[in-house]
């Protein structure tokens, strides 16, 4: 791999990094989410932190009691507070410079500088910094309380900048993140992830690109309100006895929520969820994360086989026909758990790179005897958790697609990385310039193969909304991509709305007029 700091991190020229200073309103300190933040600038070579700026709290927004009183139980009992490990910015905050606002030097300038305080004072220094003073709303004592108050879709992050010449705020990048059930984990979780939409911005700032056209893509919801609180405690209840009552059901055998194949006729901009054969699991199983390969005249799917009584997935293969899909036996069991087979050909020979994030590191698997039998071929990324990883062979090279974990809620599905690859030995990775190159719990994290329709190239991904796992599927068009830009754009969403029996459907696979995908059950 490619020597680097951070993972996704491309190296930039010596002198080129972006000189990044942090405006806090405790530099001693830095709360929960501003470690991450602090964590991507001390570890990853594109960017620098070159000061810590202490400025008193200028968020004005009075959070009411009742709601006060809610998050206070809420992190005293099922929200206890999580601690973000950040050993880069631990191992250089000696290193670092602090001050207060007032104390700046007239003549040091900066290259961005990131305002967590939401203090007013920071209008002083709107001149001193190339890219401008970029403020995250995140950090607010507001943000990340309303949605799980209300039933939202989904939180919103969003990063604003400050205009030197007239003092107005315009907002530069936006994100949707999944909605955890209770308020105090859902403010802990939104302020972490916004460290990864502050990458993203600083990535193509870095690259000499347009911030973010697309920044006001979803209205960010206001401040939660004290009428709120009722409906919260009556969420929170049935949320912990759903729960409850799903852990005790699974261990009866019941599958509840469970994933099921479907195949269907079409192509991936025109295959309809509801027009479709399906297979359901044995009874203790569900099937998940389909794969289609064809070999000596025969279609077959590989996909996760998830025991309910072990909690672990396995790789299963099947032979489809007409008759339907006829279970040929386990493909790869490893004592870990192991889903998202992706199963390709490269040099005339059959490989499989399954999601392996228990183990932190990806695994390429040689076919050996076609189908069941399989070795260890190729290992990369050691010490990182990585989920739904996909090699994409094009003319000017290979590509590979990941989703990497990097926070204390062991979230994959809201930072989508790119790498350039030598092929499936996986022995040279190259961190794109722009990782993570998609941000956002609703289009980031893989679903499938990224396949080539017509012409043009599509990357299907989740849509991880509603507080559901796999609520709907994007089919995102790639635009552009080359060593130094990505860019794509939703195409087709799907849901199962409308559909009684379902809730929910995340992957998809598609090989010539065959689209197989799972749907999830209530």
């Amino acid at each position: 791999m490619a020597e680097q700091d951070a993972p996704g991190a491309a190296s930039p020229p010596p002198g080129d990094a972006l000189r990044v200073g942090v405006v806090l309103p405790d530099t001693s300190e830095p709360n929960g989410g501003a470690l991450p933040m602090l964590e991507i600038l001390c570890g990853d070579r594109r960017f620098d932190l070159v000061r810590l700026i202490e400025a008193s709290s200028g968020d004005t927004v009075t959070v009411p009691w009742p709601v006060r009183m809610v998050l206070a139980a809420e992190r005293r009992t099922l929200a206890k507070p999580r601690v973000h490990a950040a050993p880069s910015f631990e191992a250089k905050k000696s290193s670092v410079p602090v001050c207060g606002l007032s104390d700046l030097s007239p003549d040091e300038t900066f290259d961005v500088v990131i305002d967590l305080s939401h203090s007013e004072d920071i209008r002083e220094i709107a001149d001193r910094s190339l890219h401008g003073v970029w403020r995250v709303s995140s950090t607010s004592r507001h943000a990340g309380l309303s949605e799980p108050m209300t039933g939202g879709p989904a939180s919103i992050a969003e990063v604003w900048k400050l205009d030197a010449s007239d003092g107005a705020w315009a907002l530069i990048a936006q994100a949707s993140y999944d909605v955890k059930f209770l308020a105090a984990r859902n403010q802990d979780f939104l302020r972490e992830k916004t460290a990864q939409l502050v990458e993203h911005v600083l990535a193509r700032a870095a690259a000499g690109l347009p911030l973010d056209p697309d920044a006001a893509s979803s209205p960010a919801t206001g401040p939660a309100k004290a009428t709120m609180v009722p409906r919260h405690l009556s969420s929170v209840t049935r949320n912990i006895g759903r729960r409850a009552f799903n852990a005790v059901a699974a261990r009866l055998g019941w599958r509840p929520r469970r994933f099921c194949l479907r195949l269907a006729r079409g192509g991936p901009l025109d295959f309809e969820i509801g027009a479709a054969q399906e297979f359901d699991a044995p009874a203790g199983q569900y099937w998940a994360d389909p794969f289609l390969l064809e070999h000596e005249g025969h279609v077959y799917a590989f996909f996760e086989e998830f025991v309910y009584s072990t909690g672990l997935g396995h790789i299963v293969v099947g032979r489809l026909d007409e008759a339907g899909l006829t279970v040929l036996g386990p493909a790869l069991k490893t004592g870990r758990h192991l889903s998202y087979p992706f199963v390709f050909r490269c040099h005339g020979e059959i490989f499989m790179l399954p999601e392996t994030g228990s183990a932190e590191r990806l695994e390429v698997w040689r076919c050996t005897r076609f189908p069941l039998e399989w070795e260890l071929h190729a290992t990369a990324l050691e010490g990182l958790a990585c989920a739904d990883s996909t090699l994409l062979c094009e003319e000017d090279g290979v590509w590979l697609f990941t989703n990497i974990c990097r926070d204390s809620f062991d979230d994959f599905g809201s930072e989508l990385h790119i790498f350039r690859a030598d092929g499936p030995d996986l022995k040279d990775l190259t961190p794109h310039p722009l990782n993570p190159v998609v941000v956002g719990s609703r289009r980031a994290r893989g679903a499938g193969r990224i396949v080539r329709h017509e012409g043009r190239l599509y990357r299907p991904s989740q849509d991880n909304s509603h507080g559901t796992y796999g609520f709907g599927l994007n089919i995102n068009e790639i635009e552009e991509l080359s060593p130094t830009a990505y860019r794509e754009r939703c195409v087709r969403h799907l849901t199962t709305e409308g559909q009684q029996d379902l809730i929910g459907c995340h992957h998809i696979d598609v090989l010539g007029d065959r689209v197989i995908f799972d749907v999830r059950r209530r």
